[in-house]
């Protein structure tokens, strides 16, 4: 064979391994069909070249569209968000296709990547006779030359069958120069785990970087702490807006002093071009770097003009000091802890307990009381709930106060109700705005 034939034989070999879209076939069928028969059949070898030569053209002017083909994630459509099945039409992504399958037959496939500034997004099936024992894996980590990198969320469907399970998991943006990474994973078998793991090579050409990036300082006074505003990120995928409540100084500090506030829920919204973005998650962590947030939202729109962040509420649990000495009567008595105040309705005792009937507003709980009893020191036992009252307080404002019952395990002469903490909630709506230049 001389090098001609094998030049012929070579792309006689490559034509037959494309595999063309269902709708380029019917196109060159339908050509094909509306040509005249003296052209269509008059020289059959004329055209077959004549046809080889259409489809390159046709081939190599949509050469884009067939990668897309072969590098779209198939079978997710029910995990993705609008954003991901987006990015997936587009085939922002990498195809990884690898799999392992542990010793009873259940297979772990890892079919493809997405990767930005803000996450590492991997696609994995499930499959076993019954998927329904192994619904996801276990302690799943990524692992590269710095370090490993854990998985912060996931999500799943599960087929009809049972048979499969398609997850989207996010684990953190791995270090620029990661490049051969490995996804290690557990099932539990019988009361034991049986690793696995899947090597892949993270191809940093269809890394998607970062829509916008903005550090910020910005900062909103609540009661005992500060809320701290650091940065927004936008990512093809997700927008991270980031912050810290207090600095290791101020823990230390507290810790000291007994001012102490432990944060339950901080409520932060973003708006683009006067529309609240969907939230995806988010979390609060403390560590020796300070008591810090990061929260999640959807990507934002590419025709941006207008972003704002909203501080909404912020409810946390503050260390206080307050002694109550209380009357058995049916006057009431009020204390003021941090703002909020306490209504006592009544003291009372039965059958060998003493009760007390508070009134606060709605968000507000004592998150840790206790009644001196001549010198015994009672501990809470319970508390009976009562009901809910709306309260008006003008012609645009009103509140909703609840009434329940501290009971407390027994009696003396002389009462006083300690209240070491309290924990509510707290509207501020402090709006950020966010410049676009």
């Amino acid at each position: 064979m001389n090098d001609l034939d094998r030049f012929f034989e070579k792309k006689r070999i490559e034509m037959e391994m494309i595999n063309v879209p269902e709708e380029l076939e019917l196109k060159l069928r339908s050509a094909l069909n509306n040509t005249p028969p003296h052209l269509k059949y008059s020289k059959k070898f004329k055209i077959k070249w004549a046809a080889i030569i259409v489809a390159a053209i046709i081939l190599g002017s949509n050469i884009d569209t067939l990668a897309f083909y072969g590098k779209k994630l198939v079978g997710y459509e029910g995990v993705m968000n609008g954003t991901l099945s987006q990015l997936n039409e587009l085939g922002k992504g990498q195809i990884i296709g690898k799999s392992y399958t542990f010793e009873d037959g259940t297979a772990v496939t890892l079919d493809g990547v997405m990767l930005d500034e803000n996450q590492l997004l991997i696609f994995y099936t499930i499959r076993s006779g019954n998927v329904l024992e192994f619904l996801n894996v276990d302690n799943s980590n990524i692992s590269g030359i710095a370090g490993e990198y854990m998985t912060e969320s996931a999500q799943g469907e599960i087929d009809k069958e049972n048979n499969e399970v398609k997850w989207i998991a996010s684990f953190s943006t791995p270090h620029f120069f990661e490049k051969r990474l490995k996804w290690e994973f557990e099932i539990e078998k019988s009361g034991e785990n049986e690793k696995g793991e899947i090597s892949f090579v993270l191809d940093r050409n269809k890394a998607m970087g970062y829509t916008l990036k903005k550090h910020l300082n910005e900062k909103v006074k609540v009661d005992n702490a500060t809320i701290r505003f650091q940065s927004i990120t936008a990512s093809p995928t997700t927008t991270v807006v980031k912050g810290k409540i207090q600095n290791i100084i101020e823990l230390a500090a507290d810790q000291i002093t007994g001012e102490r506030i432990r944060p339950y829920n901080l409520d932060i919204k973003i708006y683009a071009n006067g529309k609240e973005v969907s939230i995806q998650g988010s979390e609060m962590t403390t560590d020796i770097k300070g008591m810090k947030f990061s929260f999640e939202y959807d990507a934002l729109p590419k025709n941006l003009k207008e972003l704002q962040i909203k501080l909404v509420s912020f409810e946390a649990d503050y260390d206080a000091s307050e002694s109550v000495k209380l009357e058995r009567n049916e006057k009431s008595q009020s204390v003021e802890i941090n703002g909020q105040k306490v209504e006592i309705n009544k003291v009372y005792e039965k059958d060998g307990e003493t009760y007390i009937n508070i009134t606060t507003e709605e968000n507000v709980a004592l998150s840790k009381v206790n009644l001196t009893a001549d010198d015994k020191d009672l501990k809470l036992q319970g508390t009976i709930p009562g009901k809910h009252e709306k309260k008006i307080l003008n012609d645009k404002e009103s509140m909703i106060t609840y009434t329940r019952t501290l009971r407390f395990n027994g009696t003396g002469e002389e009462l006083t109700l300690n209240i070491n903490s309290i924990k509510y909630n707290k509207m501020y709506n402090k709006i950020i705005d966010i410049p676009m230049n």
